[in-house]
């Protein structure tokens, strides 16, 4: 999803919680950043995006927000471990 494709304000919740795991994958990869206070506010930003899209009914199929519902059951602190890869 681009923000050229943003029409409505589902498609940008949708698209701002894509940014915001975004930044939260970049930052689990980043050793020196995993466990700061950021760090954590970013999850949990995405964790209470997550927690809308659901609620109203978003699609986030084009978002990263499907590999973390679906294969994380939503839980982005589990989501972003998994790219933490050999240093956890």
């Amino acid at each position: 999803m681009g923000k050229s494709t943003v029409g409505n304000a589902e498609q940008a919740l949708a698209y701002i919680t894509d940014c915001t795991l975004a930044t939260v994958e970049h930052m689990a990869s980043l050793e020196s950043k995993r466990k700061g206070h950021e760090y954590r506010r970013q999850i949990a930003i995405a964790q209470c995006a997550i927690g809308w899209i659901q609620k109203f009914g978003v699609d986030y199929s084009e978002t990263r927000a499907k590999e973390v519902v679906e294969r994380f059951n939503g839980d982005v602190a589990k989501w972003a471990e998994s790219y933490m890869g050999d240093r956890l």
